[in-house]
């Protein structure tokens, strides 16, 4: 035995012993690396959490545990109701039986999470319209276009019993929307390849069946347009009996690589009131406008400024000719064709907000992309009138309510022959691809029954409450065919499928 290995044998069999746990504590899992777009490269090392099933596999009820210290979770609600801050707090999830511990948890949503909690329909951040100072406020909702008082979830009178999920006196129906966010307390950790993971519920009116956001998705992903991928799942917190929810896929840098050639340009997202008016070269004139989500501190609102001042100073010639230059056209009309058709209008349609804009750096264009459809399917355009929505969207455009004024890409998108020649083109392709076709009808039996043989076994909704509400989309479908059907545009498309 040598004089250097006698000195240094102790440090070597340390070594072996640390490589050792190493080895048996990370052996299942998958260590990734991450970077940072620009000159200053980050690295960051996590584990990738997988698991035999998908998580956003649409033909399983998934199931999700959320493990939160009672302080932790009343904290998180007291803080958003005296601050209107949704803040981050420490939590582990167990997602299909594979557990991931200290995980970001927060409340997320806007109407949905307002009305959960109490103060939904005028309260404190629903005034963003221009009030008499000049000052932005948010949009006070439209009280004829609101849906019934009686189906509207009332405040939460305590948090309940430790381990349950808030919820309203009597059916039990109030829900909060979360956001779990698998890299906020361990850089680099990820489930599944995914950072985020939203947890869904029915929107600003209680709705068992939850089924506005998955069809309408799907429709998007039918006509060939990307939309965030949805699934069901029973929900419970801490030991709190499990309850019907739907998650979805967040609109990020990860979403952006699998739907962009170049996922690396500037991806904002739109608040409510969101018109894409130029109010000048100053950024923070936009900040209660848009947020910028990918490469905060290496680019800036510089391109979106420029495309607004676009759409605002250029003449209608130029604008014709030069908006494709800008702007993808064919994916802008579908998503009006699919919105419209299908009465979304908690979008850039209605209340000028869930878009996202996002802006390819190498091709020097931007792509508008869906978010949040949970309010689709007419729920926020009122019963009688929803199935005769206005299929061109020219009486809806800055109707008081409808977010703080009309939209200058939509309305003079529009007004344009041309661009408006192609929104009608689009309209009879989504209607014969979704409602001609029956597709919607048979989305909706289908996740239907899914959640019936799910719920045989888990009890995860009252039966009775999911197949009232599965009804009312099954007859807004209908109701909203039978209008389609009887316009001039689409109403020749609608006999030869007859």
């Amino acid at each position: 035995m040598s004089l250097e290995f006698r000195r240094h044998w102790k440090l070597l069999v340390l070594l072996a012993l640390v490589l050792a746990v190493l080895t048996l504590g990370l052996g299942r899992h998958r260590i990734i690396a991450y970077t940072v777009p620009g000159s200053l490269q980050v690295v960051e090392q996590g584990t990738n959490y997988d698991n035999d099933v998908a998580l956003f596999d649409d033909s399983v009820v998934h199931s999700i545990q959320i493990l939160i210290s009672d302080t932790d979770y009343e904290q998180m609600i007291t803080t958003y109701q005296q601050t209107g801050e949704k803040q981050y707090f420490h939590a582990d999830v167990v997602i299909d039986g594979v557990r991931v511990n200290n995980v970001g948890l927060r409340l997320k949503g806007n109407a949905s999470l307002r009305t959960a909690l109490g103060g939904g329909f005028g309260g404190r951040g629903f005034d963003r319209q221009a009030g008499p100072g000049g000052e932005r406020r948010w949009p006070q909702f439209d009280p004829d276009n609101m849906p019934d008082p009686a189906d509207r979830p009332q405040r939460p009178q305590a948090l309940g019993a430790a381990g349950d999920i808030p919820t309203v006196q009597g059916d039990g129906s109030a829900k909060l929307p979360l956001m779990i966010k698998f890299n906020e307390f361990v850089p680099g950790q990820t489930y599944q390849g995914y950072k985020n993971l939203a947890i869904r519920t029915y929107g600003i009116a209680s709705d068992a069946a939850m089924l506005h956001e998955p069809v309408t998705n799907s429709v998007f992903r039918l006509v060939g347009l990307p939309a965030p991928r949805t699934a069901y799942v029973g929900l419970r917190l801490n030991d709190g009996a499990e309850q019907l929810y739907s998650i979805s896929e967040v609109i990020n840098d990860g979403y952006l690589e699998q739907h962009f050639a170049n996922p690396d340009g500037v991806l904002y997202k739109a608040e409510v009131g969101s018109t894409l008016s130029y109010e000048g070269e100053d950024p923070s004139l936009y900040a209660t406008d848009f947020t910028q989500q990918t490469r905060v501190n290496d680019a800036d609102m510089a391109p979106l400024i420029a495309f607004m001042r676009f759409l605002s100073d250029s003449d209608d010639e130029t604008f014709e000719s030069e908006l494709p230059a800008w702007l993808d056209v064919d994916a802008l009309a579908t998503y009006l064709a699919i919105n419209n058709l299908l009465v979304n209008t908690d979008s850039i349609i209605g209340m000028n907000n869930n878009y996202y804009l996002y802006y390819d750096d190498v091709s020097k264009r931007f792509t508008l992309l869906m978010w949040d459809a949970n309010e689709s399917l007419g729920k926020l355009a009122g019963a009688s009138r929803a199935a005769q929505y206005d299929i061109y969207n020219v009486s809806q455009q800055g109707r008081p309510g409808s977010g703080g004024g009309s939209n200058i890409l939509v309305k003079r998108f529009m007004a344009s022959d041309k661009f408006k020649a192609l929104y009608e083109a689009k309209l009879q392709q989504v209607y014969q691809q979704a409602f001609a076709s029956g597709a919607m009808t048979a989305l909706v039996e289908q996740y239907a029954a899914l959640v019936r043989q799910a719920n045989q076994e888990r009890g995860l909704v009252v039966w009775e409450d999911y197949e009232r509400a599965a009804a009312n989309v099954l007859d807004f479908i209908e109701r909203r065919s039978a209008y389609l059907a009887s316009t001039s545009l689409l109403g020749e498309l609608a006999s030869s499928t007859e």
